[in-house]
């Protein structure tokens, strides 16, 4: 029953992209950001997600339901829940925050476990700031190089400028086939 509920949710040719990253990377703002530009935006509210947010993207006749889930360490256990019937993860990194780059990676190696074989978008986030790593360290730092059974591509962007966002959904409609 709950499968074919998720099933009917999910429309033809428009892919699932589930926002994923730690708490404070800047999930929402890009989710907000990219909203900015929809006709009929939706506002995600402001500070730490609480649960999920969800946002029908339209770009040029395409389509993608963009989840974005709450990154806090108590609510990374429960990603698993939404994993079915995802075709994209966009993973966010915060590119200034040097000391949880450990974190981040291990909780991407858990990502990519949960969701095989999907395409992964890594956001490079807070290019913006002067600390900010550029996206090449970010790819060391979460090995994207080891994966191989996947399409991937890191960004770097700034979920409050904008810059490089759109670059990003451009790559999820390309990954995800969709026409």
């Amino acid at each position: 029953m709950l499968r074919s509920l998720r099933n009917r949710m999910k429309r033809e040719n428009e892919p699932r992209v589930l926002i994923l990253g730690l708490d404070n990377a800047g999930k929402t703002t890009i989710l907000n950001t990219l909203g900015e530009k929809e006709e009929n935006p939706t506002s995600a509210p402001e500070g730490p997600t609480q649960g999920f947010n969800v946002m029908d993207l339209n770009r040029d006749n395409k389509r993608a339901k963009l989840c974005d889930l709450g990154g806090q360490r108590a609510l990374r256990e429960y990603w698993e829940d939404y994993y079915a019937n995802t075709d994209c993860i966009m993973y966010v990194v915060d590119a200034s925050d040097q000391r949880r780059l450990e974190e981040a990676h291990a909780a991407f190696n858990e990502v990519v476990k949960g969701v095989p074989s999907v395409p992964v978008l890594v956001f490079a986030n807070k290019q913006d700031l002067a600390t900010a790593k550029t996206p090449q360290v970010i790819a060391e730092a979460l090995q994207l190089s080891e994966f191989r059974d996947r399409k991937w591509h890191i960004q770097g962007c700034s979920a409050k400028t904008g810059n490089g966002l759109e670059d990003g959904v451009v790559w999820i409609f390309q990954a995800c086939n969709v026409a």
